[in-house]
């Protein structure tokens, strides 16, 4: 090594590391239906050890409902959907879970928000674990 030369430094093992995306839906009428596409993906460098979850959370007026091949299950209102997922996730590989969105009569056109999360404990970097959506109501 030449003198003065820098080594780059080498980062350890870091586990499981979940990363959650989502796209924006599309667009649903007062009254109708859309589904919101979630992803999480492994970034770490191990496989999951135990289960871990994705909680979709809705705004008022919109209510959700997991499909499979998620385990899903809706919270009281409506307003979180909650998937579970088994231990087993592979660095690299990704799930994903589809949740169908039903707006409520008569609301005004507009853009709601919502959110992913994913829950794994002991993630590195949580920063990555969640994603806003926008729902658009026409």
């Amino acid at each position: 090594m030449a003198l003065g030369a820098a080594t780059a430094a080498v980062p350890g093992p870091c586990g499981p590391d979940l990363r959650v995306a989502v796209a924006d839906p599309p667009p649903a009428s007062a009254g109708g239906t859309t589904t919101v596409h979630a992803v999480v993906t492994n970034t770490g460098d191990t496989t999951t050890l135990g289960p871990f979850t994705l909680v979709v959370h809705l705004p008022p007026g919109v209510v959700g409902t997991g499909l499979a091949p998620a385990v899903c299950s809706t919270g009281p209102f409506g307003h979180t959907v909650t998937c579970t997922f088994p231990a087993g996730l592979a660095a690299g590989d990704s799930v994903a879970a589809d949740v169908r969105l039903g707006v409520a009569s008569g609301m005004d056109p507009g853009t709601l928000d919502g959110t992913v999360e994913a829950d794994q404990p002991a993630d590195p970097t949580p920063a990555d674990n969640s994603a806003r959506f926008a729902i658009v109501v026409r």
